[in-house]
């Protein structure tokens, strides 16, 4: 897996959830100042795990959860700002749409926008909270694991002992 770097403050509390790519709920906490806390929901192994909170001594006047639809609607963006020490705003794109904006972005933050794309390449998120607030938020992105998912219109044949000659491709019309 690619692991992003954060963007944003690298202090405070390290969190890591690095595999946990099946993502069913996301609670959000926040304020016009800053997101306080995040908290995920898993499956897992045919279980639903719910995560530690992710900071949020405070909890903001906002209060918002994404239901995703399991097994239909997958990660495919996250979009954020940053400001001040701390994530302004978030918002969370899927497959079958957009969730967000959740808290605020201002002038002067700094913007970030990772689009992972339709293959369901989200590898679980990382990040750093501190004070109260989410300092930073990013992703682990996993990279295609077989040729024949290159292009639904070819599939490529490559066994471990062919030479680069010996690579086949078998189009589909």
């Amino acid at each position: 897996m690619i692991k992003l770097p954060t963007v944003g403050s690298r202090n405070g509390q390290a969190w890591d959830h690095k595999g946990r790519t099946e993502l069913v709920q996301i609670f959000i906490s926040y304020d016009d100042s800053a997101i306080k806390f995040l908290q995920f929901l898993y499956a897992e192994n045919g279980k639903l795990v719910l995560s530690e909170r992710l900071d949020g001594i405070d909890i903001g006047n906002k209060f918002s959860t994404v239901t995703l639809g399991y097994l239909d609607e997958f990660l495919t963006s996250l979009k954020a700002s940053w400001g001040h020490g701390k994530l302004t705003s978030i918002e969370f794109g899927t497959n079958l749409g957009r969730h967000g904006l959740f808290g605020r972005a201002y002038k002067d933050d700094k913007h970030f926008d990772f689009q992972m794309g339709n293959r369901r390449p989200f590898g679980g998120f990382h990040g750093t909270t501190q004070y109260g607030v989410l300092k930073s938020i990013r992703v682990y992105v996993k990279p295609i694991a077989s040729l024949s998912n290159l292009n639904s219109n070819q599939q490529v044949n490559v066994s471990k002992s062919a030479s680069k000659a010996e690579v086949k491709i078998i189009y589909y019309i």
